[in-house]
């Protein structure tokens, strides 16, 4: 075996755990403290990735939140633009009726309480 080898192989009582009774009240209270203050080495990286999926996951929440809302107001507003159209097309075809109907003009002028002269208008009374 080569020199390399042999220092791993050769130490017996590296591989082996010494005996319980065999370890002495200062080793266990050495390696007591060093297990309280050591921390794996991945803790770290578990904490700045858990953080990192917090931050994403809450910024893409509000965006989404914000997104929806914006939807519904513009579903809201594409039903106001829709109405408005519709009462605004029945407004230029009463316009045009006015402009060229006599009869639009009359019923209109009936409306208003106006009649042909010589003509009777009956008001009806409560």
């Amino acid at each position: 075996m080569s020199k390399v080898a042999n220092t791993y192989w050769d130490n017996y009582t590296v591989w082996t755990k010494p005996k319980r009774n065999a370890v002495s009240k200062k080793k266990q209270i050495g390696s007591a403290k060093s297990k309280i203050h050591t921390t794996p080495k991945w803790f770290g990286f578990a904490v700045v990735s858990s953080i990192t999926f917090m931050l994403c996951l809450t910024i893409n929440f509000r965006a989404y939140s914000e997104m929806s809302h914006e939807m519904s107001q513009n579903e809201t507003l594409a039903q106001q633009v829709e109405t408005l159209t519709n009462e605004n097309l029945l407004l230029q075809e009463d316009i045009h009726d006015l402009k060229s109907d006599a009869r639009a003009i009359e019923r209109e002028a009936r409306k208003m309480g106006m009649g042909r002269p010589n003509e009777k208008i009956l008001v009806p009374t409560k």
